[in-house]
């Protein structure tokens, strides 16, 4: 059987044509941050003013605590276990401590004082510190320059081991400046030498000090004059003081730069000395 062919047609299939899309630009803004103005800071500079201390001789007569009155201070309350300023030890026991001591402000100038600007000498809260006591009590007196570690190490209440931090010096070298200019008291060649070597190590807050020779006034401290026939102690060497019972290298020495005396009175005034010892050493030279 014949199969007849089968002709199947072409399809055509026309192209489609896709048109091209346009995208737009798109335009961005330049965004301007604007430039933002920090002002300088000035730090102003700390001015600390000059002091001018004069310069004279302690006056080591005439001293008596009691012309002075209490310190009436508190700083002591809650003081145990913080830190003295002089040692950095921690404070065991608490006492008040005159930074310019009494008998230093008498030697200085005090002397003349009415007993009104005395007691408020020794009211003047910016001469206090909570100090340990043991350290306190090895200062006693003394200034900064006649203070010294020996003084804390030989002191049986401290148990030595303790000495006086470069921070503790500097605290007592601005504090002296400031109190004896404001109470326009003297320092002795020794002390003003000590004040200023202390002072060109702590920095740029501590005073600028200059000294310079006592101006001469109408008045001066007394002097005692003694009667013919009296024992007049003068002239009188360390070793000569020292010779005497109950008389140490330290008290000689301050009994050479207090000389003459005129009386048991006088000797007893020199710190330290005290009624024994002066009835001691005026007997050893006098004696009677």
């Amino acid at each position: 059987m014949s199969v007849p062919e089968v002709s199947v047609p072409e399809v055509s299939v026309p192209e489609v044509s896709v048109p091209e899309v346009s995208v737009p630009e798109v335009s961005v803004p330049e965004v301007s941050v604007p430039e933002v103005s920090v002002p300088e800071v000035s730090v102003p500079e700390v001015s600390v003013p000059a002091v001018v201390l004069p310069v004279a001789a302690e006056y080591g007569s005439g001293y008596d605590r009691d012309d002075w009155g209490p310190h009436n201070s508190d700083i002591c309350r809650g003081a145990v276990g913080s830190v003295d300023p002089y040692t950095g030890s921690p404070i065991d026991t608490c006492n008040v401590d005159h930074v310019v001591a009494l008998h230093e402000a008498h030697e200085s100038g005090g002397w003349d004082w009415p007993a009104s600007a005395k007691r408020q000498f020794s009211q003047d809260p910016d001469n206090h510190v909570a100090s340990r006591a043991c350290v306190n009590q090895s200062k006693g007196a003394d200034d900064i320059f006649e203070w010294s570690d020996a003084d804390i190490a030989s002191s049986s209440a401290c148990g030595g081991g303790y000495t006086v931090t470069a921070a503790g010096r500097c605290f007592l070298a601005v504090t002296t400046v400031a109190v004896k200019s404001a109470w326009d008291l003297t320092v002795d060649q020794a002390e003003a030498e000590a004040l200023t070597t202390t002072l060109a190590n702590c920095g740029d807050q501590a005073p600028e000090v200059s000294t310079e020779p006592q101006a001469t006034t109408d008045t001066a401290p007394p002097t005692t004059a003694g009667t013919p026939g009296e024992c007049v102690i003068a002239g009188k060497t360390a070793t000569e003081y020292d010779a005497v019972s109950g008389i140490g290298e330290v008290l000689s020495a301050r009994l050479v730069a207090a000389q003459p005396f005129f009386s048991r009175a006088e000797l007893e005034a020199v710190r330290g000395i005290g009624p024994a010892r002066s009835d001691a050493v005026w007997s050893h030279f006098c004696g009677s």
